[in-house]
């Protein structure tokens, strides 16, 4: 993916174990939250599109995921709009015959 071009491949399993890390303390959670509203605002929306990727790619969302998608699109302030794109998008992409 494009946003992506830049990163390092080496560097992605100690990120996504620093990730883990951080999920598993009390406020975890909330501080995710915190690092992806931390990305530049012409981000947001880029944020919130791999969100949806990776929770439609088994062609099914948990509570979970549509809980934390929520509280996602709460903290970058996301169009709604914008939102409905994103998700009218990935349900296209993802849909079955």
């Amino acid at each position: 993916m494009p946003i992506f071009a830049g990163f390092n491949p080496e560097k992605l399993v100690r990120t996504a174990e620093a990730c883990g890390v951080l999920l598993r303390e009390d406020d975890g959670l909330e501080r995710v939250l915190d690092v992806i509203a931390g990305l530049p605002t012409r981000l947001h929306e880029t944020a919130y599109a791999l969100a949806v990727e990776v929770a439609a790619v088994d062609l099914h969302v948990e509570q979970e995921e549509l809980r934390f998608l929520a509280m996602l699109r709460d903290r970058l302030d996301l169009d709604k709009l914008a939102v409905a794109a994103i998700e009218r998008s990935a349900r296209a992409r993802y849909r079955t015959i």
